[in-house]
C-alpha cells in the first residue's frame, strides 16, 4: 500500500488526478485489489499514456513507445517467445552489447537478470505501456495483426513552459488559455456569472460522484463489474 499512496502522490503532484479520484482508486484497490495504475486508467481518471511517462520521469528510466517503429527481426530473435510472455518484455533495440528492453515494470531484477543470462548482453531497462506490451508481443512472436488506435482523453494537454513538463488544463481553464493565445485581457474571455454557476454546478456534481463512488466500494455495495460496465454503458451512451 505504500507504493500505491507514492504513485498517487506522484500522480496528484503532476497534476493528473486530484485527492477524490486517488481515494476512489485506493477504495477499490482495497475493495477488490490490483495494482493501482491499472485502476486508475480503468476508472478513466488518468491516461495510460500519462501515468507511463510520470513514472518513466520519476525513476529516470527512459520511456518508449513499442509502435513507433519497426522493431528488427533480429532484435525480437534475441528472446523466446515464452521468456517475453513469462516477464512480459519485448525486445526494442540493440546497440553493441547492451540491448534495450522495454517493460511494463522496468524495476523486474529477476527478468533482468535472467535475460541478462539468456541473450548475454547488458540490459538497459526501459519503460513502456503495459497495453503496448501485450500487443507488442501479439505481434512480434504470436505473427497476429495489431492495430493501435490514439487514446482519447477530456483534458486538454500542453507542456509547460518550465521544463517541459506535462501541464494539464481542464474546461474551465480554457478561456484563460484562448486569451493568453491571443493577446486578449482574461477579462474579456470571463463567463458570465450564469456560465460560472453551471461550471460550478458540474465541478460540484464531479466531487459528490467521485465521493459517493468510492463509499460505495467502500461498503462493498457495488463490485468491480458493475462499476467497470458503468463506466462503459456511459462512455458509450447507453
Amino acid at each position: 500500500m505504500a507504493e500505491a499512496k507514492k504513485l498517487g502522490d506522484m500522480l496528484k503532484e503532476a497534476g493528473l488526478i486530484d485527492d477524490f479520484q486517488l481515494q476512489s482508486a485506493l477504495s477499490q484497490q482495497r475493495a477488490w485489489g490490483g495494482k493501482l495504475g491499472s485502476i486508475l486508467i480503468e476508472l478513466e481518471f488518468v491516461r495510460e499514456e500519462d501515468l507511463a511517462r510520470v513514472i518513466a520521469e520519476k525513476l529516470r528510466i527512459p520511456y518508449i513507445n513499442l509502435f513507433e517503429h519497426e522493431i528488427p527481426e533480429s532484435i525480437i530473435k534475441l528472446i523466446k517467445p515464452e521468456i517475453a510472455k513469462k516477464y512480459h518484455v519485448v525486445p526494442a533495440k540493440r546497440d553493441k552489447g547492451m540491448l534495450m528492453l522495454a517493460m511494463s515494470d522496468p524495476l523486474d531484477i529477476e527478468a533482468i537478470d535472467e535475460i541478462r543470462f539468456i541473450t548475454g548482453l547488458n540490459i538497459r531497462p526501459s519503460l513502456a505501456l503495459e497495453s503496448e506490451i501485450k500487443d507488442g508481443i501479439k505481434k512480434y512472436y504470436d505473427g497476429e495483426e495489431v492495430v493501435r488506435k490514439q487514446a482519447q482523453t477530456g483534458a486538454y494537454q500542453r507542456p509547460s513552459a518550465a521544463g517541459g513538463k506535462m501541464e494539464v488544463i481542464h474546461g474551465s481553464d480554457l478561456g484563460l488559455t484562448q486569451a493568453a493565445a491571443t493577446g486578449a485581457a482574461p477579462t474579456d474571455v470571463s463567463p458570465k456569472p450564469k456560465d460560472e454557476l453551471e461550471q460550478q454546478a458540474m465541478i460540484d456534481a464531479k466531487i459528490r460522484l467521485e465521493a459517493l463512488t468510492a463509499l460505495l466500494i467502500e461498503k462493498g455495495l457495488i463490485t468491480r463489474d458493475e462499476l467497470v460496465s458503468m463506466i462503459y454503458q456511459k462512455k458509450m451512451g447507453l
